[in-house]
């Protein structure tokens, strides 16, 4: 029908109708073609976009208020919305404004968080810059060190024995002897026999002070004391003698070697102080046996070698003087004096 009508409106346009008599032919016109198809598609995709729309502005609002509630969503696609656009008066606008002011269920208010400061990326950053203010920490005063102060432990209490307290003092004493303060001296030979009455060398320096000033009955005193200390010391005995012989008290010297002879087996110089002491008193025999035990503990001693070969001449042993005389010589230890003794001596023997 619509082929027809086409092909009738052509001729009409062309003018092709044969006279004007003729009965003009005119075209039908098309009853409007009813097609509904076209407003149903429309109709639906409009629809589908209202439904995508509301789904994504309730999706939106969710996320904000996620956000607000301090949740992180992940970004999704932002739609760019112009802002002289009014907003939105339909159904999907009021549906996110009722569910907006609905009260939080009991469950989710437990476990709300705190409400948090709106981030800085949600304004602009100068705006957040200039709004808040970086808080300046407070330069805290520096701290200095404690002073440590070192103080240097006291030295240890050093014990000081009795014989050292007497060496010191013993030594004092030198020291004022030697200064001529023979008070002082005394005093501190003394003092050095309170704290060691063994030491030895005390006694015999105030002994022998006491003798040079005059004073050798009290410088036998502290021989003799010294005597009967334990154990016996030789040289006290040795000392006593030698004062007592120059007192001319030589029987008393004798007496006072002989009395300590028993400890002296092994003493060189006491044998032959002994026998010198005997010689004297014309006991060469005596002396013989005395010089023998000094001259072989030491054999190479000229003096007592010369004492031997006196002896030996007095008892007209010649001979065996000659050679105490000779061995006398050999031992170059003697004084040029004795030196000259002796070499007389060897020329007056047959």
């Amino acid at each position: 029908m619509s082929l027809i009508n086409q092909v009738l409106n052509q001729l009409e346009q062309r003018g092709a109708h044969t006279s004007p008599d003729q009965t003009q032919i005119r075209a039908v016109p098309a009853h409007p073609k009813r097609d509904w198809i076209k407003p149903l598609t429309l109709g639906v995709g409009g629809l589908l976009l209202l439904g995508l729309g509301t789904w994504l502005w309730l999706h939106k609002e969710a996320r904000v208020e996620r956000a607000a509630q301090g949740i992180i969503v992940p970004s999704v696609a932002v739609e760019v919305v112009d802002s002289n656009e009014q907003p939105a008066t339909g159904p999907a606008a009021r549906m996110s404004y009722e569910l907006s002011v609905l009260p939080l269920p009991e469950s989710l208010r437990e476990r709300e968080l705190p409400a948090a400061t709106p981030s800085v990326m949600d304004r602009p950053l100068v705006a957040a810059i200039e709004a808040e203010p970086v808080p300046v920490r407070k330069q805290e005063a520096p701290v200095s060190p404690p002073v440590i102060t070192y103080r240097e432990p006291p030295p240890p209490l050093k014990h000081i024995s009795p014989k050292q307290r007497a060496d010191a003092d013993y030594r004092k004493g030198l020291q004022a002897q030697q200064q001529g303060k023979i008070p002082e001296a005394m005093a501190a030979y003394e003092s050095a026999l309170k704290g060691d009455e063994q030491h030895e060398a005390a006694r015999l320096a105030m002994a022998a002070l006491l003798q040079e000033n005059g004073s050798p009955a009290a410088a036998e005193r502290i021989l003799q004391t010294g005597l009967r200390l334990k154990p016996v010391r030789l040289t006290y005995a040795m000392a006593l003698a030698r004062m007592q012989m120059e007192r001319e008290q030589l029987n008393l010297a004798v007496d006072t070697l002989q009395a300590h002879l028993a400890e002296a087996d092994n003493n060189a110089e006491y044998q032959s102080f002994y026998a010198a002491l005997l010689q004297r008193q014309n006991r060469h025999k005596e002396a013989v046996n005395h010089y023998q035990i000094a001259l072989q503990i030491a054999p190479r001693n000229g003096v007592w070698r010369v004492g031997y070969a006196i002896s030996l001449q007095a008892l007209e042993r010649i001979e065996d003087a000659k050679l105490a005389y000779r061995q006398a010589l050999s031992t170059r230890t003697l004084t040029p004096e004795l030196t000259a003794f002796v070499q007389q001596k060897l020329a007056g023997l047959p």
